[in-house]
């Protein structure tokens, strides 16, 4: 029963290139290895005896079954240890078999490497369900410092699909093994061996980041990369931070991102593309109308002596989209509909041969922005390289003439100077990850990009007083490292988030200033900021003259090391929506009887 299950999973997977005559799409990306299952190490999609054994997926990939029972593997590899050194791949498979077929299983199939009891009946895999290819044959085309280097693969054995298939784990997955052959060497000769083994998860989909086309002086005239030409209002919209493509099971493919230009971050379009009606080399009426289109120099084409090779793109003839602005452009809406097929593969993107897409759009203005009046002049380009690197440019902080220096708490931050900081996506302090770029996240620490230079760094409150090193961390790479001291309050100060959405926690941390300690807090809370006063016993700065004075007595110790006591309201209703509360602390401290308490400054928290 169990095996039927399976067998049956696997058929609803792979049998509708037979059932439905339609195409039958996943994504590609290296296994994941599952010790439970797997005998060995692992873990790469590629190994090239004599070459490299590390390649990994990188910038895009799939996996496309044909009804005509051939199939296609896609995408670029680069090697894990040396990222430099990648080729795009395409490689055909023919010949399929399936269960019940004449000549089940193929000769020299199934190739069963998992622990003996990951098999059926005792285990989840379930080899009799595999899916067979008898044939294959593809190409390796390097870049980078492979740039030049071209090789051939061809089968030597059948390759194997499905649930287990891969001999890394229990996932849908391949295997294949290739001859390797050199068609065009490097100045300096490489020598594969002969033989590679690819190994492949095959999910329903997997997101890539977008990113703007690096252009590649070798094949494009170009001096800037981009992501969006806009006639009319800029050639040099940028994906910041970077953008997400994703293909799917069903065959369509999504683009979200946000758009700006990099010498003006706020002139910005958060973008949604959506592409359906997809196109495979060896589909009927391929490739569409009006495709390819073609803006690489003409000696980048394989019909000009290069290796960017058309025929083997896979298009979308629907595409629509919507802009709908940020910052300068609020309130702009414009929406995108397709002039030809946006292309997809490798040497598309109009700047390099990395893999990515290229589509053209008309344009409707549904409404302005608020601060401007747009007019889009012509059709709308856009681009994309589908991965960070090489693409996205190294950040780097200036290291200024004397530390910039923050208290533990505060709502304050403060400015770190650099270039190539827009992409910033996170702020290493220390050991502490600041990952958040909106103010409501000031309990977990919180970064804002001004623009390509300056970022405005809010550290997490209540940190030990000390030195730390800052970093800025890209999707490639961190910054280099300036060191920032943070300082303890010289006073008792209380501070909380200044704005709480409903159900959200409320966090309100008291420092106890400069006390003997050990010290306790209390929190005095009103919707007043009349004060309260007690002559030559307590004055407040809120409450109304103690009348509208809401006293939470819960004693919270004050931690001796960082000062900070931390009072965590959770779950704020929602019937606080729209008030403005006022906070204020007393720090009493128990280690100086001649300094009973202190209070805190007031604190308005919006609700």
């Amino acid at each position: 029963m169990l095996k039927d299950a399976r067998s049956a999973l696997l058929f609803a997977l792979l049998a509708p290139v037979a059932v439905a005559q339609q195409p039958v799409y996943h994504a590609v990306r290296e296994p994941v290895v599952d010790p439970a299952l797997a005998t060995g190490a692992g873990g790469f999609m590629m190994a090239i005896d004599g070459l490299l054994v590390d390649f990994l997926i990188a910038g895009g990939g799939q996996f496309v079954q044909l009804p005509d029972g051939t199939a296609r593997i896609t995408g670029r590899m680069f090697s894990q240890s040396s990222v430099y050194w990648a080729f795009a791949f395409d490689i055909h498979l023919t010949g399929r078999v399936d269960p019940g077929n004449p000549g089940y299983p193929p000769i020299g199939a199934p190739d069963l490497e998992l622990q003996s009891n990951s098999y059926a009946p005792i285990g989840p895999v379930d080899p009799s369900a595999f899916v067979y290819y008898t044939g294959a044959t593809g190409r390796l085309v390097g870049s980078r410092w492979y740039d030049g280097l071209v090789l051939d693969v061809t089968s030597n054995g059948p390759i194997q699909v499905g649930l287990g298939a891969n001999n890394q784990n229990g996932n849908l997955g391949l295997e294949a093994r290739f001859q390797v052959s050199v068609v065009q060497q490097l100045p300096f000769p490489v020598s594969p061996s002969g033989t590679a083994t690819m190994t492949l998860d095959l999910p329903d989909h997997k997101t890539f980041f977008a990113t703007h086309p690096l252009p590649d002086s070798l094949r494009s005239d170009l001096v800037d990369g981009r992501a969006m030409v806009m006639p009319g209002l800029g050639d040099d919209y940028l994906f910041v931070p970077a953008g997400s493509f994703t293909e799917y099971s069903d065959g369509h493919a999504e683009v979200r991102g946000t758009l700006a230009r990099i010498s003006h971050l706020e002139d910005a379009w958060d973008v949604a593309l959506d592409f359906t009606s997809r196109l495979d080399p060896g589909e009927a009426n391929y490739p569409p109308a009006g495709s390819p289109v073609l803006q690489l120099l003409p000696s980048a084409y394989v019909s000009g002596g290069g290796y960017v090779d058309p025929t083997h793109w896979r298009y979308y003839r629907v595409a629509t989209g919507t802009l709908t602005g940020r910052k300068l452009n609020e309130g702009g809406i414009v929406t995108l509909t397709n002039n030809i097929a946006v292309q997809v593969g490798d040497g598309v993107n109009q700047a390099n041969a990395y893999v990515g897409y290229y589509g053209t759009f008309s344009t409707n203005v549904v409404s302005q922005p608020t601060a401007r009046t747009i007019a889009v002049t012509g059709p709308i380009e856009v681009f994309s390289t589908t991965a960070v690197f090489p693409v996205l440019p190294f950040p780097e902080l200036v290291t200024p003439a004397v530390n910039p220096t923050l208290s533990t708490l505060t709502d304050q931050g403060f400015v770190v100077e650099g270039d190539h900081l827009a992409w910033a996506e996170q702020i290493a302090i220390g050991w502490d990850i600041v990952g958040f770029k909106s103010p409501e996240f000031w309990y977990q620490g919180y970064f804002k990009v001004l623009d390509d230079q300056h970022v405005e760094v809010h550290p997490r409150p209540g940190a030990v007083p000390g030195t730390y090193p800052l970093a800025v961390v890209n999707p490639v790479i961190p910054s280099n490292s300036i060191q920032i001291d943070l300082t303890a309050p010289t006073s008792p100060k209380l501070y909380s988030e200044a704005n709480v959405p409903e159900w959200w926690p409320q966090h309100v941390l008291t420092h106890s200033g400069p006390v003997v300690g050990p010290a306790f807090s209390i929190n005095m809370i009103s919707t007043s900021l009349t004060p309260s006063l007690a002559p030559g016993f307590l004055s407040l700065d809120i409450g109304n003259a103690f009348s509208e004075l809401i006293i939470d007595f819960t004693l919270r110790p004050n931690d001796p090391v960082t000062g900070i006591a931390v009072a965590n309201y959770t779950n704020v209703p929602s019937d606080f929506g729209g008030l403005l509360w006022h906070f204020q602390g007393i720090v009493l401290d128990f280690g100086d009887p001649s300094w009973l308490w202190g209070v805190t400054n007031p604190f308005s928290v919006q609700y």
